[in-house]
């Protein structure tokens, strides 16, 4: 589904990174690195635009690990494919992080007050703005007690 993007700005996005049958590691800021520079499509994403933000939802872990930026419009046709998933996973967008988090800190969709249902077999939605807030700020709150546990 395309969007009307005319005269907007930045949109909010939930991302679907792993799955059930490849979940992503529990240090997946290390084993999964990959998704810290590049976003993964099975079609062309056509309502997507330098600027929206993703909020990475960890579908195997029903949690939100990171919010991430799309750095450009380009998307790219990855020869290659995706890094797990191959060709399936055939277009890329390159992306930035904004925050990332461990999984065991990461906020739930329950926490998120998303519906399991609107996430399920969708790679990305577009979030109203009370759900996007709600899951920055409660990354923002994990990624501030992380560092907080973290210590000096």
């Amino acid at each position: 589904m395309a969007y009307d993007r005319a005269g907007t700005g930045s949109w909010p996005w939930l991302k679907s990174v792993g799955s059930q049958d490849t979940p992503l590691d529990r240090d997946w800021r290390a084993t999964n690195h990959y998704l810290l520079n590049s976003c993964w499509f099975s079609k062309h994403p056509r309502s997507l635009r330098a600027g929206d933000v993703f909020v990475y939802y960890a579908a195997s872990w029903g949690v939100f690990p990171a919010l991430m930026e799309l750095v450009s419009d380009s998307v790219i046709d990855d020869g290659g494919g995706h890094p797990v998933h191959g060709q399936r996973w055939r277009w890329r967008m390159d992306i930035r992080p904004l925050i990332t988090i461990p999984m065991e800190h990461a906020p739930s969709l329950a926490d998120v007050g998303i519906d399991p249902l609107r996430v399920r077999r969708q790679s990305y939605i577009l979030l109203t703005k009370e759900e996007y807030e709600r899951a920055r700020d409660l990354i923002a709150a994990a990624a501030k007690r992380d560092v907080a546990d973290a210590g000096p």
